[in-house]
């Protein structure tokens, strides 16, 4: 590797389907003084995405042990991130083993360090030129590829913390790296996700919190003309919690200041999410 000959198999996850073809799915659990936010949720969310790539799934346990036996050998700060990895397993070629056994990756990392400003007063946002590829179910599962979302952010200039993707009918779908909502007239709008994009765990806890709160939300298709009435603007997801958009394009918005926005910085807030 880089030059230097590596004994055979003395990486295996180079063998890994994950390692060649991305045959893999993930997910990022929030870690907050030692408990996973929204674990079941996580997991549920892998088991879907493993059936629908046909993929042997482990049960919940398994994942459990492994994040136990994690922190019991690991000294780990009060927030982290803990990223579950569900790999194929080894094997060569484009057709699917049949008799593969698939392979389970645990690791933690560092929480990410991010301007606070992110949250209070908000952030700067725009639409991607590069578009979210749709129209295959297996799209909207959360596989270890993620050069989509590589490119839209490489295209997207550093100012902008977040984007908005489009996808090729011009049809709003989420961020680069997160879900997408808008306020306009006292309704929360979000986009539908069934021809693609990732239907995020803080993205199910934002509608249910609306739900509980009273709070009206409608989810379909919409294109980017619909932001012109948008009084706010906020994206989400498991680590950020939400960034609120002080200035989309050319027009200023209610960022940390906008009604719903400051009612769920507050709400998550008590979940431990925000700026440090």
């Amino acid at each position: 590797m880089d030059g230097v000959p590596q004994q055979s198999g003395a990486c295996p996850a180079v063998l890994d389907r994950a390692f060649h073809y991305g045959d893999g799915l993930f997910e990022t659990v929030a870690i907050i003084q030692g408990k996973p936010l929204f674990w079941d949720e996580h997991l549920q969310r892998l088991q879907a995405g493993a059936q629908l790539l046909q993929m042997n799934l482990p049960g919940p346990l398994p994942w459990l042990e492994d994040f136990q036996r994690l922190q019991e050998h690991v000294s780990l700060p009060d927030r982290y991130v803990l990223k579950l990895i569900l790999s194929r397993g080894p094997g060569g070629g484009y057709g699917i083993p049949r008799n593969g056994s698939a392979a389970r990756y645990v690791f933690a990392s560092d929480w990410p360090e991010r301007n606070p400003a992110y949250w209070y007063p908000g952030i700067l946002a725009d639409i991607c030129s590069v578009p979210l590829l749709t129209g295959a179910p297996y799209l909207k599962a959360k596989t270890l590829n993620r050069l989509n979302q590589i490119m839209a952010r490489n295209a997207l200039p550093p100012k902008y913390a977040e984007g908005i993707v489009l996808d090729h009918q011009g049809f709003l779908r989420e961020g680069i790296m997160s879900n997408l909502f808008w306020v306009a007239a006292g309704m929360v709008y979000t986009p539908s996700l069934e021809e693609g994009g990732i239907a995020g765990i803080q993205r199910q806890a934002i509608l249910n919190w609306l739900q509980t709160s009273g709070i009206p939300c409608q989810i379909g298709d919409y294109r980017a003309e619909s932001l012109i009435e948008a009084e706010e603007i906020f994206f989400s997801n498991s680590l950020i919690g939400i960034w609120p958009v002080k200035r989309f394009q050319d027009r200023n918005l209610a960022g940390s200041q906008g009604k719903i926005s400051a009612q769920i910085l507050q709400w998550q807030s008590t979940l431990g999410l925000g700026p440090s």
